[in-house]
């Protein structure tokens, strides 16, 4: 099955591993990702595409 997670949230050191681990760890396999870091207003943005034989 495929996946979209989108992600907005304060921009923090570790986002990107904590995700991506987090996806390793349940079996899933990232196809795309795509991410921006606002440094006017602080957030950070990601879109994580994904499969997963599993279901998310």
């Amino acid at each position: 099955m495929n996946f979209v997670l989108t992600v907005s949230c304060k921009s923090t050191r570790g986002i990107v591993a904590a995700i991506s681990g987090y996806l390793a760890g349940k079996g899933c396999n990232i196809v795309d990702s795509s991410q921006f870091d606002d440094l006017d207003t602080g957030k950070f943005f990601m879109r994580v595409s994904f499969i997963s034989e599993e279901g998310a």
